[in-house]
């Protein structure tokens, strides 16, 4: 079993458990990779949907030079619906911030277009005798199911999306080739055969752009030291949390923390053993925070802590439960401690993340002033380490 499974991990480039579920499901994303991936579904819905609302209508110049005329009407019709669908894509998808959810659902309509557009054309050209240009016209319309499945494979999705996808899209295909066919159950099984070949061929390239996007963005956003974001990375995510608790009318917390006397453990101890405690309070922080929550590296000894839906008092229980477990430990036995300025959304009145992270930033300085080793809150209360050796200014 194990050897079958690691052969299977070799097929899709991973190489653990936990990357070939990254694969299967965007559950344990983090949020930079799901905010990235839906900005890239987005950039590719754009150019197609934008070149198929302009392409689309003009196409049924054709259906009225070679089609019946009560077919061509209904498929300018159809078609002019549908130009419109793109273009409302093409305009969603450039104009509008689009998270995951949305981007999704955009790639949906945009498929289902011509799926749909198939399922309609299909009784319309069967009920009439076509030959030359109409023939060859009908033959095209015929391919849409297949051009559909192969689109797939433009888009960077885990398994369990496609399979959603894929089921919508094969059902409905099914239903339209059977309609063409006749009712020709050998010929249906032909097609099938053909359009599940090619959504293989899509689902593979689909899990690939998966696993390369993900291994990209780990690299590019993740500090190499510490394994936590970098402050670009960090910076990016913060937007789009603060914006997104600010649409739910949520609470939206900070924890700014820089460590005390670094500089003095640098000098005294050497930097190898400073870069150990940075590992150590970077593992402490990461164990401390939900999966929604997000751990920054700011800038040397500074992290950020991002508390989406979550107020002060809850976010003071957060500090507490960083100091219960101690951020790192010297190598005569003495806890590092740290000073924290905690900053919230609604209690700060801030209408964006750059004046919250400010006031933290404050606080902080004023929690070093003050004798350091602790944690100020907006409402002025203090949370302590346990332990302050540290603490002398």
């Amino acid at each position: 079993m194990e050897t079958l499974m690691q052969s299977i991990y070799q097929l899709f480039g991973v190489n653990s458990k936990e990357q070939f579920a990254d694969l299967i499901s965007a559950k344990e994303h983090q949020e930079i990779i799901r905010q990235h991936r839906a900005e890239l579904i987005a950039s590719r819905i754009f150019p197609f949907a934008l070149l198929f609302g302009v392409l689309v209508p003009l196409w049924g110049v054709l259906d009225l030079l070679f089609f019946p005329t009560d077919i061509a009407l209904t498929f300018i019709a159809m078609r002019i619906v549908s130009g419109a669908v793109f273009l409302t894509l093409a305009y969603v998808t450039k104009k509008v911030r689009i998270g995951m959810k949305r981007a999704l659902t955009c790639l949906m309509v945009m498929l289902m277009v011509p799926t749909l557009f198939f399922q309609f054309s299909t009784p319309l050209i069967e009920s009439a005798e076509l030959t030359g240009m109409a023939a060859t016209l009908m033959h095209l319309y015929g391919l849409l199911p297949y051009v559909v499945i192969a689109s797939l494979a433009l888009f960077p999705l885990t398994l369990k999306e496609f399979s959603g996808f894929s089921i919508v899209l094969v059902a409905l295909a099914s239903l339209g080739l059977y309609r063409s066919e006749g009712g020709d159950i050998n010929m249906l099984l032909v097609q099938l055969w053909l359009l599940l070949v090619i959504l293989g061929v899509s689902m593979f390239s689909s899990l690939q752009q998966v696993r390369y996007l993900i291994s990209q963005m780990v690299k590019a956003s993740y500090d190499g030291l510490t394994k936590l974001l970098t402050r670009r990375a960090g910076m990016d995510i913060m937007e789009s949390l603060f914006r997104a608790t600010g649409l739910q009318q949520s609470n939206f917390s900070v924890l700014f923390i820089d460590l005390d006397k670094f500089k003095a453990i640098n000098d005294s101890l050497g930097h190898d053993a400073g870069d150990e405690v940075l590992r150590q309070a970077s593992k402490t922080l990461s164990e401390s925070i939900r999966r929604g929550d997000a751990a920054i590296r700011w800038g040397g000894e500074e992290f950020l802590i991002l508390l989406p839906h979550t107020d002060a008092e809850a976010a003071k229980i957060v500090v507490s439960r960083i100091m219960a477990r101690g951020l790192a430990t010297l190598p005569d036995g003495s806890p590092v401690t740290a000073s924290i300025g905690l900053a919230e959304q609604h209690e700060d009145k801030t209408l964006n993340w750059k004046d919250l992270v400010d006031i933290a930033d404050k606080r902080l300085y004023k929690a070093k002033q003050t004798g350091r080793a602790k944690c100020i809150a907006p409402d002025g209360s203090e949370v302590f380490f346990p332990v302050k050796e540290h603490a002398e200014a």
